[in-house]
C-alpha cells in the first residue's frame, strides 16, 4: 500500500514538473500584434523584450538611430523578443513585424529591421526594398557573422546589438555621401580646340534695325494703342479691387497668414510623430545562429 502511494506520488510530481516546463514556454510565445511598437511607447527605436539590452545600451542605440533618421531618414528597428512562434520561422515574424509596422519612410522604404530571438538563439536582419542596392542581403549576413554573433555567443548582448547597429548605421550613411559627392563635382570649363573659329561676340552680331529700306518707321499704331490698354488696366484693376473690398468688407488680396497656417496643419497632419514612415519590406536580408 505503501508503495501504491509512492507510486501515485511519483505521477503526480512528474506532472507538476511537466506543467512547470511546458507552460513556460507556451507562455513565450508572441505574435506581431503584441510586440510593443516603440514609436507609439516612448518615441524611440528600441523593444526589448527579451530584456537583454541595458539601459545604457538602449540609450544609445535610440541616439544613433535618431542622429541616422534625422540625417537621411532612414529608420532602424531594434527589436529582442524570447521567440518568435507562432510563426513559422523567425524570418517569417521578422518580415511580418516589418511590414505591421512600416519601418522606413513610404515611398523610400529605407527601413531595416534588427531582431533577436533570445529563446531561439537567432538574428535576423529585414531590409526595406529602397535599400537592396547598398544592402544586400549578402552584407546583411555579413555583419550578422562578423559583428553580432561572436559577441553574442560570449553573452556579450549589449555589445552585439550595438555593433551590428553601428555596422548598419554606418551602411546607411552611404547615398547621403555618394549623392553630395556627385553634387559637389565641379564642372570643366569648355575650351574652345585650335583651329576652330570662334562665335562672334554680341557686338559682332549684326543688328535688325525696325526701319524699312525707305528709311521710314513701320511700327504699327494699333499695336502702341492696344500696349498703352493693356498696361493702363492693370492699376485700373487694382483700384477697382480696392474699392470692392472697401463695400464688401473682405481683403482685396489672399492673407498670406492663412496660407502658411494651412501650411503648418498639413506638414502636422503628413507627420504622424510617434509612428514609422510606412515603409514596407522587400523580404530581403539575412540571418544568423549563434
Amino acid at each position: 500500500m505503501q508503495l501504491q502511494f509512492s507510486n501515485k506520488q511519483i505521477i503526480w510530481s512528474s506532472l507538476l514538473c511537466f506543467s512547470a516546463i511546458a507552460f513556460p514556454l507556451t507562455s513565450q510565445a508572441i505574435t506581431v500584434q503584441e510586440v510593443p511598437n516603440p514609436r507609439q511607447v516612448n518615441n524611440t527605436w528600441v523593444t526589448d523584450k527579451a530584456n537583454i539590452l541595458s539601459n545604457s545600451t538602449e540609450t544609445q542605440l535610440n541616439q544613433m538611430i535618431s542622429d541616422l533618421e534625422a540625417k537621411n531618414g532612414s529608420e532602424i528597428a531594434v527589436v529582442t523578443v524570447t521567440g518568435t512562434k507562432p510563426s513559422a520561422t523567425p524570418k517569417a515574424f521578422a518580415t511580418e513585424l516589418f511590414n505591421f509596422w512600416g519601418i522606413g519612410k513610404k515611398g523610400k522604404n529605407n527601413g531595416v529591421l534588427l531582431l533577436i530571438s533570445s529563446g531561439e538563439r537567432r538574428v535576423q536582419i529585414e531590409t526595406g526594398s529602397g535599400i537592396q542596392s547598398i544592402l544586400p542581403d549578402a552584407k546583411a549576413v555579413g555583419i550578422i557573422q562578423a559583428e553580432i554573433t561572436p559577441r553574442f555567443k560570449q553573452q556579450d548582448f549589449d555589445g552585439g546589438t550595438l555593433a551590428g547597429t553601428k555596422a548598419l548605421v554606418n551602411v546607411l550613411q552611404t547615398p547621403t555621401v555618394n549623392a553630395q559627392s556627385q553634387t559637389t563635382l565641379p564642372l570643366a570649363p569648355i575650351v574652345p580646340s585650335q583651329g576652330v573659329k570662334p562665335s562672334p561676340t554680341p557686338s559682332q552680331s549684326p543688328v535688325i534695325s525696325n526701319s524699312t529700306s525707305t528709311g521710314e518707321d513701320s511700327s504699327n499704331p494699333i499695336y502702341d494703342l492696344l500696349g498703352f490698354l493693356f498696361i493702363a488696366f492693370i492699376p485700373c484693376f487694382i483700384i477697382f479691387r480696392i474699392f470692392g473690398s472697401l463695400f464688401s468688407g473682405k481683403s482685396p488680396f489672399p492673407s498670406r497668414s492663412r496660407y502658411q497656417g494651412n501650411n503648418r496643419s498639413d506638414y502636422s497632419s503628413s507627420d504622424s510623430g510617434g509612428s514609422f514612415g510606412g515603409g514596407e519590406s522587400s523580404g530581403g536580408g539575412g540571418g544568423g545562429d549563434w
